[in-house]
C-alpha cells in the first residue's frame, strides 16, 4: 500500500507522480522485478521502463544484472540529502542574487503598498502584538476599552520593561486600569468615539472602525504621512486633555 502522503513530499523532489510511487515501492520492497514494481506502484504497463530509467538516471535506484532484471532503490538518506543540499545551495543564491534587487526598490514603495486590510480577530491581534513586540522608543493607544487579551498584556509589559513609552487615551474598564497600573501605561480618560487606532514607533499605525471585542477588519498603515497625521492627533488630545484620578472603583 503506498502512501499518497509520501508521493505528494517526493513530487516536492521534481519527480512524477509514476516515478514516486515506484521508488516508494522499491524502498517497502527491497528489490523486485518490473512486474512486481508494477503491481505494487500500480503504474501503466506501458510506462514502467520508462520510469525506472529516469529513476535510474537521477540516482534513486539502481540496476541488478540477471534475467529477470531486477531494481534496488538508493537509501532514502543518501538521494535525498543530495536533493537538500541542491536545494539548499538554490535557495542561498536566490537570497544572495535576489536581496539586493528587493532592498534597491523599498525606498521607492507606493502609498497602496504600505496599507494592507486586515480581516478577522485573530489576524488584527497577531499584528498588533508583532508591532508591540518590535516596539522601540513609543506606542500610543487611543480608543482601546478591554485591550487585554493575555498575549497583548504580556506584549505591553515587555514593551515597557525594554523602556518603551507607552500613552493611552479611552474609556476604560477596571480591569483595564488595573493592567495599566500593573506595567506602568500612562494614561487619561477620553470620550473617543471614532475609529480605535494604535501607532508605533512612528512607523507603524492599526486602525480600526469597531470596537475591539467585535472588529472583523482593520487597516494596518506604514505610509509615513499618515503615521504622522495620527500621532501629532494624539499628542494634541493627549496635552488639551486633563490628567485624572482613575484607579479602579473611581
Amino acid at each position: 500500500m503506498i502512501d499518497e502522503k509520501l508521493v505528494e513530499h517526493l513530487r516536492l523532489m521534481n519527480l512524477t507522480e509514476y516515478e514516486s510511487r515506484t521508488y516508494l515501492a522499491l524502498v517497502a520492497k527491497g528489490t523486485a522485478t518490473v512486474k512486481e514494481i508494477r503491481e505494487l506502484a500500480q503504474i501503466p504497463y506501458s510506462r514502467e521502463y520508462d520510469i525506472l530509467e529516469s529513476l535510474e538516471r537521477r540516482g534513486y535506484v539502481v540496476v541488478q544484472p540477471g534475467r529477470p532484471r531486477k531494481y534496488r532503490a538508493v537509501d532514502p538518506r543518501e538521494i535525498l540529502s543530495k536533493e537538500l543540499e541542491l536545494r539548499v545551495k538554490a535557495v542561498e543564491e536566490l537570497i544572495k542574487k535576489l536581496t539586493p534587487l528587493y532592498q534597491k526598490h523599498q525606498d521607492e514603495v507606493s502609498f497602496d503598498e504600505v496599507i494592507w486590510m486586515l480581516k478577522g480577530r485573530e489576524n488584527i491581534h497577531d499584528r498588533l502584538i508583532s508591532m508591540l513586540e518590535s516596539a522601540e522608543r513609543e506606542v500610543l493607544i487611543v480608543g482601546i476599552k478591554p485591550v487585554t487579551t493575555k498575549a497583548i498584556a504580556r506584549a505591553l509589559e515587555h514593551a515597557k520593561k525594554r523602556g518603551v513609552s507607552i500613552k493611552a487615551l479611552g474609556e476604560f474598564s477596571e480591569g483595564t486600569i488595573e493592567l495599566f497600573n500593573k506595567i506602568g501605561v500612562e494614561y487619561k480618560r477620553y470620550p473617543h468615539d471614532h475609529s480605535r487606532f494604535v501607532v508605533v514607533d512612528e512607523r507603524e499605525l492599526i486602525l480600526a472602525s469597531d470596537d475591539p471585542a467585535n472588529y472583523v477588519f482593520a487597516l494596518y498603515n506604514r505610509n509615513p504621512g499618515c503615521i504622522k497625521l495620527y500621532r501629532n492627533y494624539f499628542h494634541h488630545v493627549w496635552e488639551e486633555t486633563p490628567a485624572q484620578d482613575l484607579k479602579p472603583g473611581r
